[in-house]
């Protein structure tokens, strides 16, 4: 994993300020202007740097910082921040290359509109038909004010997630009628799916989620963000998409401004890598309080199809920024296991029908007539892995802390804490919601500390390797050839490891403080953010639907009681697993 990040290169160095093209830090004028007169300049006219004169300036009227094809620059914030207020990125980064930028910070302006408050239950009614929830951050409840989502919070630490949570979709609520002060009556339409809800539960009611990104990269090669601080954001904090190589973040941070009551930062993932290149290290960073996963890798497919004629076909459900077919691709045909369908083709054209969600994909050859058209396809135009994710801290955040969906990739001597979902998810499926990942191959996981995870019970376990499907679990190991060696896992509620549907697999000298120490999770639980028959899962380490695994020198230690404290191989799936001079597991069941 020698993944080299080449610096700009100058003959002749040059340097202008912000300044000299009109923007001044203070007040709330916008500066949206100045900074894309300096920005053209710099293109323009080969300029080496650009620097900011440390302050706080504002961007309020849609005009954000694009750097679009500069080469061998360097962009250096001044230690100054930079504040939006308009649903448009932030900062966009495209088709640039050997390119710095370093040390700025950028947040949502918070007293123009909140991006999520904290809401406390403060009554049900008897009949389940409403609940009243309290905002103790106002004291009147803004007009416009929509609800989009209810995640569950610690009322005592107020970070995502508690034990047994459930969270919930605004878009299945009735009307909320303002009762007075700071308290919503909501009206529940369907009673009977919402019995969960009780006295004094904590919520992160988001009113953004998926608006707008912080820092958008697309097509950048060569890529250096380093000191960047990203407070808040009404979406991602940072996306990487499309031909995007060879990239780095280094020393960046995704946390709370300080002196604030904020519940959330960025209301989506905290770094979403999809469709493009690979080639990326993320190094000594921190991301804390995301709506979504701290960090998401992957790549995204497609499952079904309508054939029109020999060479073309019809997709449905899909979306033009996040399939991206282009002509000349290369589209590899996939059973609905995942198994290799041995069927590939180029894109000779493509068509969109963006309103209804489809495209049409004429090939460049006749496609097999026997083709399944349930088949999944890879689009081999993409492919998000080969990277390096070291010494970062991923931290009390909604969703999972690294959920890899893309191979060829090294993640070691991070520091997982209060994840509400798995500290670390290994992942490949296709179903109606989501259809991501081309499979995982030549990953080592290593070194890692692991702490107060699947807050949620989300995945029934800390570290997780697994697929979705309509079907279930597949035979076919889509990951193959992973170790996870030398890690330390504290305090789990469930299991600390499972894998399945991989093959060559190695769990190696992992000390497990604590596993299972949280109550067994049961149907009448829910099954929203967990996954299917979790009564199959059983032991602290587990494996199933798996071949050449071995689990070996691995400790575990129980200081308070726990609900098992055994290893699990299902008798069924599980072909040739080695066990061997395991620790502290139950003697019967190794």
């Amino acid at each position: 994993m020698d993944i080299e990040i080449t610096s700009p290169s100058w003959k002749e160095y040059k340097k202008v300020s912000v300044t000299e093209f009109g923007a001044r830090a203070g007040g709330k004028r916008c500066n949206g202007a100045a900074f894309q007169r300096a920005i053209e300049y710099c293109k323009s006219e080969g300029i080496s740097e650009l620097t900011v004169p440390k302050g706080v300036y504002y961007f309020r009227d849609g005009n954000h910082p694009t750097f679009d094809g500069l080469s061998d620059f360097r962009f250096d914030g001044g230690d100054s921040e930079f504040i939006f207020s308009t649903l448009k990125a932030f900062v966009d980064i495209r088709n640039c290359e050997r390119v710095e930028f370093r040390h700025f910070a950028v947040d949502w302006d918070w007293e123009v509109k909140q991006l999520a408050s904290i809401g406390l239950v403060r009554g049900v009614a008897e009949d389940g038909t409403s609940f009243d929830l309290v905002f103790p951050e106002y004291d009147t409840v803004p007009e416009e004010f929509p609800l989009r989502t209810f995640n569950p919070m610690n009322p005592a630490t107020l970070t995502p997630g508690c034990e047994l949570g459930h969270e919930f979709n605004g878009i299945h609520l009735g009307k909320a009628s303002a009762m007075g002060g700071n308290v919503l009556r909501v009206e529940l339409p369907r009673p009977e799916s919402y019995r969960f809800l009780k006295q004094d539960q904590a919520y992160i009611v988001r009113h953004y989620v998926y608006d707008t990104n912080a820092i958008e990269l697309h097509g950048n090669a060569h890529l250096t963000l380093s000191n960047v601080t990203i407070y808040s954001a009404p979406g991602h904090a940072f996306i990487s998409t499309g031909d995007q190589h060879h990239w780095k973040l280094e020393r960046c941070r995704i946390v709370k401004r300080p002196g604030t009551t904020r519940c959330i930062t960025a209301t989506a993932d905290g770094c979403h890598i999809s469709n493009s290149q690979g080639y990326f290290i993320i190094d000594s960073c921190d991301f804390s309080y995301n709506g979504d996963d701290c960090l998401n890798i992957h790549d995204n497919s497609v499952q079904g199809f309508r054939r029109i004629d020999a060479k073309t076909i019809r997709l449905s459900r899909v979306q033009r920024w996040r399939n991206p077919f282009g002509p000349g691709d290369s589209v590899e045909f996939r059973h609905a296991d995942l198994s290799p369908a041995g069927i590939a083709a180029n894109v000779a054209a493509v068509s969109w029908d963006e309103g209804r969600e489809q495209c049409v994909l004429e090939f460049a050859s006749e496609l097999p007539a026997e083709l399944n058209d349930r088949s999944i396809l890879f689009n081999r135009r993409y492919d998000s892995g080969h990277y390096v994710v070291r010494h970062n801290f991923f931290h009390q955040n909604r969703a999972r802390g690294i959920l890899l969906h893309a191979g060829e990739g090294l993640v070691e001597n991070n520091r997982f804490y209060r994840n509400q979902g798995s500290a670390i998810q290994i992942e490949c499926g296709a179903e109606e919601r989501w259809a991501e990942g081309f499979g995982v191959r030549n990953l080592v996981i290593r070194d890692n500390w692991i702490e107060s995870s699947d807050v949620n019970h989300w995945n029934m376990a800390v570290i997780y390797m697994g697929v979705y499907l309509d079907q279930g679990r597949t035979d076919y190991p889509i990951f193959q050839d992973i170790r996870i060696e030398n890690n330390t896992i504290v305090n789990c509620p469930q299991q600390a490891i499972y894998v399945s549907s991989c093959e060559r697999v190695f769990l190696r000298n992992n000390a497990l403080v604590n596993p299972n120490a949280g109550p067994l999770k049961t149907a009448q639980d829910g099954d929203e953010n967990c996954v299917a028959n979790r009564e199959y899962y059983r032991g602290s380490l587990m494996a199933s639907h798996c071949n050449d695994v071995y689990i070996e020198n691995n400790r575990r230690l129980s200081i308070i009681p726990t609900m098992e404290s055994h290893i699990y191989i299902e008798p069924n799936t599980s072909r040739s697993v080695t066990l061997r001079d395991n620790i502290g597991f139950a003697e019967e069941d190794r």
